[in-house]
């Protein structure tokens, strides 16, 4: 495990240009740096960035997801100067920067451009002023119980992105499984009422991301492509092939547990899921509407300072070293092993992942690079995203309840006109 991480942070020092502001601290000082991260996940970098700092100390701060905008937007309204930097989701950029909870870091852009393309720091811009340094990117898998299918007498799903399975063959096999063997659940979804993760769905049914007009501002819910995609949701959880009741961040035991044929979600849970007693797992690549073309949510986080900041130049300093210091993303990936945004560091990371899991690593890694590749679909940049994420998570949520689909979504149709317009 550390020859790995060691391998990883040496690749990544290779690739990466560094760019460091030259900050002089008049006394010590402490950043207090919030994220929706576990408990030590930044833990390696926080320590070496603290040795090679001696006068900042970072002070790290975590909350659940959902309460992460909250959050935010509270202790920002009140001007709360001990939040100093902070994780964003990308596509909340445009939103929060126009509302003025974003300090403007523009003059670091010579050093970003550096070591991250063009297109993958736009989206961290509004009116063509940088907000946010960039940590990560995303895809999805399929994870399968291989056992569950060994009980059944089935072959494996394919890692061949030739043979990707769409939604009806993919619910199609999971009842046959779950009829010759334990498994309780067909098709589990772990960001299971997320726009992040239904984006795929419903768009790649040709619904479009609900959002049109030039500025994104315009709703875009019910069209047929929509209602059809959120009818095929519906019946995951009213035919029992995926659970209601369970949240988000608990839904990692139903496949840990040994009950769930598939269960869609990103590497990041890798590390946990091979050290589960009760799952033996494959990788296939994530399936798409026949007729359509493959499609995967991406975006992730980035980081940003308050513009409220009491230690500003201390909270660029850091989060300059988690983002494009090669020592500090090497160190961040130790702790959460999400895909770093630099294309040339890809290669040393893909390697490490797929040496850290090497029952899945040949077919891990050839399904996250044709992925990262060829099949992303951004989430809408717009300054009314986090309306729209907000109204249309709710609906997904209803919809997954019970609710009937079409009027659930005639009703966000209609929230959405009413709150973007407001915002036109």
């Amino acid at each position: 495990m550390l020859s790995m991480k060691s391998n990883i942070m040496a690749g990544l020092t290779a690739v990466f240009l560094v760019s460091t502001a030259s900050v002089v601290m008049a006394q010590p000082v402490t950043i207090n740096f919030l994220t929706a991260e576990a408990e030590g996940s930044f833990d390696a970098a926080i320590e070496r960035f603290e040795a090679e700092n001696p006068d900042i100390k970072v002070n790290f701060e975590t909350v659940p997801f959902d309460s992460m905008v909250p959050t935010i937007e509270s202790r920002i309204g009140s001007q709360d100067s001990s939040l100093d930097l902070f994780l964003v989701d990308t596509p909340r950029v445009p939103a929060m920067a126009r509302n003025g909870q974003l300090r403007d870091i523009s003059d670091r852009r010579e050093a970003v451009e550096a070591v991250a393309s063009e297109a993958a720091q736009s989206v961290l811009e509004y009116n063509d002023t940088l907000y946010a340094l960039r940590l990560w990117t995303s895809t999805q898998l399929m994870y399968y119980n291989k056992d569950l299918f060994d009980g059944a007498g089935l072959p494996y799903p394919s890692s061949e992105e030739m043979e990707r399975m769409t939604y009806d063959e993919v619910i199609a096999l999971a009842r046959q499984v779950i009829e010759g063997s334990d498994a309780k659940y067909g098709l589990v979804l772990e960001q299971i009422d997320r726009y992040y993760q239904l984006q795929p769905l419903f768009q790649g049914n040709g619904g479009g991301t609900g959002l049109t007009g030039d500025d994104n501002l315009t709703p875009d819910v019910i069209n047929a492509a929509w209602i059809e995609a959120g009818e095929f949701y519906a019946s995951l959880f009213d035919e029992g092939l995926a659970p209601r009741g369970i949240a988000p961040d608990q839904m990692p035991s139903v496949f840990t547990s040994g009950e769930t044929v598939f269960y869609v979600t990103g590497p990041w849970r890798l590390q946990d899921f091979a050290a589960a007693e009760d799952v033996n797992f494959g990788l296939a690549p994530i399936p798409y509407w026949d007729g359509g073309e493959p499609q995967t949510p991406t975006d992730s986080w980035a980081v940003a300072i308050s513009p409220h900041a009491a230690n500003p130049e201390a909270a660029l300093k850091f989060a300059e070293f988690i983002t494009l210091d090669p020592e500090g993303v090497g160190l961040v990936l130790q702790g959460i092993p999400n895909i770093p945004v630099n294309s040339e560091a890809y290669g040393p990371y893909i390697d490490w992942l797929a040496g850290e899991n090497p029952e899945v690593g040949d077919d891990l890694k050839k399904i996250m690079t044709y992925e990262l590749a060829n099949t992303p679909v951004p989430r809408p940049r717009s300054i009314g995203y986090v309306a729209f994420e907000t109204v249309l998570n709710r609906a997904f949520s209803d919809i997954r309840n019970g609710a009937a689909v079409e009027p659930t979504l005639q009703q966000a149709q209609q929230q959405l006109e009413s709150q973007l317009r407001r915002i036109q």
